[in-house]
């Protein structure tokens, strides 16, 4: 405990989450209304097409999805989609900029933990987020308020979302570093991940064949949790059981995705600038 949180540690990862909160707010008047636009838009989307399904249908539920719910699961599940999809590129952006501004050697040959990289990105990305998502929560709060630990139990998944899918962005961070030809592959492997999501939709509306693709996710089973604190169609246990494999999913993928970069990158090096 005392090596993990020792003083060297903590000034890398905090001089890791200065360094990218510096590069996103160098126009911050463009970034803070980039973050506030970029969820909205998939909000209206959604809401309009929910709001014509119920006026056609004279206000029949759909699944759990009901006139009176389905505006502040709209706004939790563009929370948890926007949030998803800036963590997934994240370092993909990150490590083509660095490449192409020639200052990527100086990253890879610093003595420093890709394990401390990620929770000092994973710390800047919160705050980056943290405009949108606190905005949006107090409208979702106003509209469906709910309780003190409901709050937290939704802070509290989508963080574990963001730490897991950052852990997978690093992965990619790794192909943009080393052959770019490839990254097609996780613009094919998103696409997949957010269809079987289920962020605007419950599981049911997919073919029964593809359920379990959606089971097997783990952010299904974190948007699924915030939901639960409106919907309430989950069980203590289940919402302790979608927890427990959320957990499993953010403390073990970051490893991973370091593992990973570290290979891919000493064996294949830099190319492409």
């Amino acid at each position: 405990m005392t090596c993990f949180f020792s003083k060297g540690r903590i000034r890398s990862i905090w001089a890791i989450t200065k360094k990218d909160l510096r590069i996103a707010f160098r126009f911050p008047k463009n970034f803070v209304a980039t973050q506030l636009i970029t969820p909205l838009r998939q909000f209206v989307l959604f809401l309009l097409i929910y709001q014509s399904f119920f006026i056609v249908t004279q206000n029949q539920p759909l699944g759990y999805w009901s006139r009176s719910n389905y505006i502040p699961s709209l706004l939790l599940s563009s929370i948890f989609n926007t949030s998803f999809q800036y963590a997934y590129y994240r370092f993909r952006s990150h490590f083509i900029r660095e490449k192409y501004w020639k200052t990527i050697q100086l990253f890879l040959t610093a003595p420093l933990s890709k394990l401390d990289f990620l929770i000092g990105s994973i710390f800047a990305l919160a705050i980056e987020l943290s405009i949108s998502i606190i905005c949006y929560l107090a409208l979702f709060q106003l509209l469906h308020p709910v309780s003190f630990l409901s709050f937290l139990l939704i802070s509290g998944s989508l963080f574990l979302m963001l730490f897991g899918v950052l852990g997978v962005g690093l992965m990619q961070g790794a192909i943009s570093i080393s052959n770019e030809n490839y990254l097609f592959v996780f613009d094919y492997l998103y696409a997949g991940w957010f269809f079987f999501s289920c962020f605007y939709y419950a599981d049911s509306a997919l073919p029964a064949a593809f359920r379990f693709l959606v089971k097997v996710n783990p952010i299904y089973h974190a948007i699924e949790i915030a939901r639960g604190t409106i919907f309430h169609h989950l069980s203590s246990g289940q919402t302790l059981g979608s927890l427990a494999y959320l957990l499993f999913f953010s403390s073990t993928v970051p490893f991973l995705g370091a593992f990973f970069f570290r290979k891919v990158v000493s064996k294949l090096g830099v190319r492409g600038f």
